[in-house]
């Protein structure tokens, strides 16, 4: 998940900090529109990017494990609203960061151990209201130009689908380019390197339900990079919970924009 490492690893990194000299620990709609055509009357590669297209105007649940970590949240694109926990393990620390998207607003909420909260000015365990003003324009971030969210759920399987199989009516296989979308949950640089030329081209299974819709989602890279194992699953279509401001946030510090730039 790039964006929680490379977070991270800037707040080590300005706080002058290494991975073995800091202490950190922490605690961690709308309805599917039909697909156009029976999902097994279409090509392979036709039928599971429909399925996962339909993801942009199907508010959902979502599940995500990488390597050592997890998290979820939901996505309601109709109402332009998402909401997003990951947490885990980062070299030997364990961390979590959070988002909220109400376009065209955003909150986050970082937990890098009591240390580094101090340092920072993070308040433990509360959202901060995020002016996007603020945030430079070469910072990734999980919302769009426009506010709305762009998590990174779908962009990766929609821009990186290189080859499809199906193997019954339900189950794709295939290959993946994990360089083809540049979001929060996106490799990081220091893995797609290390991955070189095999990241272009990472095995993949999925599933989709009856109805052509996206269920379970993996990237199967362990055997390249642990960070390029991912599981995703998805459920709860058009009849998630809806997204709601954060109680209790309070404005972003300027320490939290220089995480971001």
């Amino acid at each position: 998940m790039k964006h929680i490492t490379v977070l991270f690893t800037l707040a080590l990194a300005a706080a002058g900090l290494s991975a073995c000299d800091a202490e950190v620990t922490s605690a961690s709609g709308a309805q599917a529109r039909p697909i156009a055509s029976s999902p097994a009357a279409l090509p392979p590669n036709e039928a599971l990017l429909a399925a996962v297209q339909a993801l942009d105007t199907t508010a959902y649940n979502f599940n995500i494990k990488q390597g050592t970590k997890t998290g979820g949240g939901r996505i309601d694109p109709a109402a332009k609203s998402a909401t997003m926990e990951l947490g885990g393990t980062v070299e030997q620390f364990t961390v979590s960061v959070a988002y909220t998207v109400i376009a065209p607003q955003l909150w986050v909420k970082a937990d890098f151990g009591k240390e580094l909260n101090q340092l920072w000015g993070l308040p433990a365990n509360v959202w901060m209201l995020v002016d996007l003003a603020k945030v430079g324009s070469t910072a990734t971030l999980p919302v769009d130009k426009a506010g709305a969210p762009k998590l990174g759920v779908t962009e990766l399987f929609k821009n990186g689908l290189v080859e499809v199989k199906r193997t019954d009516a339900t189950h794709f296989t295939g290959t993946v380019d994990v360089t083809a979308a540049d979001t929060i949950l996106a490799p990081t640089d220091d893995v797609l390197k290390k991955a070189g030329a095999k990241a272009k081209a990472v095995p993949f299974t999925a599933t989709v339900d009856g109805q052509g819709r996206l269920t379970a989602f993996a990237i199967d890279g362990a055997s390249i990079d642990p960070e390029l194992a991912m599981q995703l699953t998805f459920a709860g279509f058009g009849s998630v919970l809806p997204v709601t401001e954060p109680a209790g946030a309070t404005p972003a510090p300027d320490s939290v924009y220089q995480l971001f730039s």
